[in-house]
């Protein structure tokens, strides 16, 4: 996909696919869903989410100054197409989360954040510019993120043919996140669906309560947006950026780092992040408490029957894995992707204290 910063074409390819043709009716779309297939995909707009545009020839060491990853990586002809980064304030907490996608353009990146925080994240990044000529504005006119993925079937589109206006790449941070599809915003779902089926390659089909990016991310215990990572309030490793490959422990400075390596080399990290089974429906309290009642961490995010909790690794991993919220019993559960030995890390780092 060219992520083109030309603003007249763009006016004119959004007026060529309007001209040439329109977004099919629901009647198409459902029929074209109900088609068997072997790959059932689910397609999701990311509409909570925004993308940011930052430009300019020193748009590599501007952002190596402040997020948590090696930009310079997507520099590298063999670099990855996307990486998942955090921004922090100086004293080592999550300020936002971000996914930065590379261009067809070396001195242009796009910043996947929360829509809610996009204002504040852009006058975050002006603020550092200084007197670098970067220019930052949001391109929410132009293109928008999608999510497409198979829960537990795999997440490939290699032989898929995909329309050539679109960026597709996988997750960053989990291949069982699926794949990010960024799409300029007069390509509709229809349209979505009709680019993945050229061939009739997947079976492609909307959200459901069963089967929605929220609930696939809370079953994997991961943070996003200001809601489940409130700024200010938890470290990077806490959300677990050290297992999601958001951190760079390498790169050099950048804007609380001194605080998140002395934690990582310490290995002392008494709470992350981590996925909850719910037994019942939670109204009020979102307190997650031992069964003897003793207060074990916070709840930032429920739908269906999981939840996303911010938990005391060892009381919880360790000990009765049974859990109270809003009085009902709930279960915590240690992601899969999560290092095995994690919890005997920990207690070799507690005896040395």
């Amino acid at each position: 996909m060219n992520l083109c910063k030309n603003l007249k074409f763009l006016r004119l390819a959004r007026f060529c696919m309007r001209s040439f043709g329109i977004l099919p009716p629901a009647a198409t779309a459902k029929a074209m869903v109900s088609r068997p297939s072997k790959n059932a995909f689910t397609l999701e707009p990311l509409e909570n989410r925004e993308l940011i545009r930052v430009h300019g020839g020193e748009v590599i060491p501007f952002l190596q100054g402040l997020v948590t990853n090696d930009v310079a990586r997507l520099q590298a002809s063999d670099g990855p197409s996307s990486i998942y980064a955090l921004f922090l304030n100086r004293g080592g907490r999550v300020l936002y989360d971000t996914i930065i996608y590379r261009t067809n353009d070396p001195n242009t990146y796009l910043l996947e954040c929360d829509r809610e925080a996009s204002s504040e994240l852009r006058r975050h990044l002006r603020t550092f510019r200084v007197r670098k000529r970067i220019e930052i504005d949001s391109v929410d006119d132009e293109y928008v993120p999608w999510v497409i993925f198979n829960e537990g079937k795999g997440n490939s589109l290699n032989d898929a043919s995909v329309a050539p206006e679109l960026f597709i790449t996988p997750d960053p941070r989990l291949p069982t996140l699926g794949i990010r599809v960024l799409a300029p915003t007069h390509m509709g779902w229809g349209r979505l669906v009709k680019s993945f089926w050229r061939n009739n390659e997947l079976g492609v089909s909307t959200a459901t309560p069963e089967s929605n990016y929220k609930l696939l991310r809370y079953k994997q215990g991961v943070g996003e947006g200001i809601n489940e990572l409130p700024p200010g309030k938890c470290l990077p490793l806490e959300a677990n950026a050290d297992f999601l490959s958001g951190v760079s422990f390498n790169k050099g400075c950048y804007m609380g780092q001194e605080l998140t390596a002395r934690v990582h080399h310490s290995g002392v990290i008494r709470k992350r992040y981590m996925p909850i089974r719910l037994t019942g429906p939670v109204k009020k309290s979102m307190i997650v408490k031992s069964l003897a009642g003793a207060n074990l961490g916070h709840l930032f995010g429920h739908t269906n029957d999981r939840a996303l909790a911010l938990l005391r690794i060892e009381q919880v991993l360790n000990g009765q894995q049974e859990l109270i919220v809003d009085g009902e019993r709930c279960y915590a559960e240690k992601p899969c992707w999560w290092p095995i030995d994690l919890t005997s890390k920990r207690r070799a780092a507690l005896s040395t204290e």
